[in-house]
């Protein structure tokens, strides 16, 4: 019988990369409603709210979906998906929440360090495992000078950024939120990609991330105001576009709960990772061109590196398996 050929990785990584340079879009976003309406919880909210309603109709809307949602009672009854994989909605919320509280304390160049760094090495762990729905994978040395490689290419593109957060304190705050949410998102790919497989359509899996999500931050309001915590309450309502960052959450969640299962946990973080460089550097070229230097620019030239040792494969690939798809 022939061999049917490896599945090309290179598509695949490119989409990744341009759903990564959005991320940093919707951390601005995110962190400017905050700022505006005084309430990190609420601009949370926000998104989180407008991405579930988007995702609610769509999800309805496809036959796939609807098919999805007619499986769940029987996913839940047989715990064909285990209970708590409900906390990967709480951890999307988690991460628009270090959005609103980090990116206006540490920047958006810092904040990738963080979430760069933690989240490889939990897709790491996560590829070594076998927790992904692409199954165990062995760690060559070559994924792993591609993971170093995009530390390091991280760390020399913010080492500005870090040299200037250490003379404020309350950006260690920041850099530790920052890289829990790393270490959760890492974990919540391949969650909503195990779920989507277990309901048959991936829009049901994600529409379920983002019931828990928004039930999550309702909870976390809800408890604010009864103990009377300062800024939970919005002091003024949104603007029009501080509802876009929900749409964007969409897209990185699609692409993940898509995307692992034919990259892996590892290869999938290098390539949403390298987006998020190429989508900060670009913004600081746009809104802050001071801001540019060489670091920046070293860091994402080693970063590009990263992807380039991390996917080229001499010997082929093993091919990969499917996941749901979203139609």
């Amino acid at each position: 019988m022939t061999q049917r050929p490896p599945a090309p990785t290179a598509v695949p990584l490119l989409v990744a990369a341009g759903a990564g340079i959005l991320m940093p879009v919707q951390a601005l976003v995110t962190a400017a409603a905050a700022a505006s309406m005084g309430s990190v919880l609420a601009a949370a909210l926000l998104s989180q709210g407008a991405a579930l309603g988007i995702v609610l109709l769509a999800s309805v809307a496809l036959p796939s979906g609807r098919r999805g949602w007619a499986r769940v009672p029987a996913v839940w009854k047989e715990r064909s998906v285990p209970r708590w994989f409900l906390l990967s909605g709480l951890v999307g919320a988690f991460y628009i929440v270090a959005q609103a509280l980090s990116v206006g304390t540490i920047g958006l160049a810092l904040f990738a360090v963080a979430v760069v760094a933690t989240r490889t090495l939990g897709s790491i762990a996560i590829d070594v495992v076998g927790f992904s729905p692409a199954g165990r994978r062995r760690m060559t040395r070559q994924r792993l000078a591609g993971a170093g490689l995009l530390i390091v290419g991280a760390a020399v593109a913010a080492a500005g950024t870090g040299l200037r957060a250490r003379d404020d304190p309350s950006a260690w705050w920041g850099l530790a939120v920052a890289a829990a949410a790393g270490l959760f998102v890492s974990f919540q790919q391949s969650m909503n990609s195990r779920a989507g497989i277990a309901y048959g359509a991936t829009s049901t899996a994600i529409a379920v991330n983002y019931v828990a999500g928004v039930l999550g931050l309702l909870a976390a309001c809800g408890a604010g105001v009864a103990l009377g915590a300062p800024g939970v309450v919005p002091e003024q309502g949104p603007a029009w576009w501080h509802v876009l960052g929900g749409p964007l959450g969409i897209m990185f969640v699609v692409v993940g709960v898509t995307l692992v299962p034919r990259l892996g946990s590892l290869l999938l973080g290098i390539g949403l990772v390298t987006g998020q460089l190429l989508g900060s550097l670009l913004l600081d070229l746009v809104l802050a061109p001071e801001r540019v230097a060489a670091p920046e620019v070293v860091g994402t030239l080693i970063t590009l590196l990263a992807v380039l040792v991390a996917s080229w494969q001499p010997g082929g690939t093993p091919r990969p398996r499917r996941g749901p798809g979203g139609h």
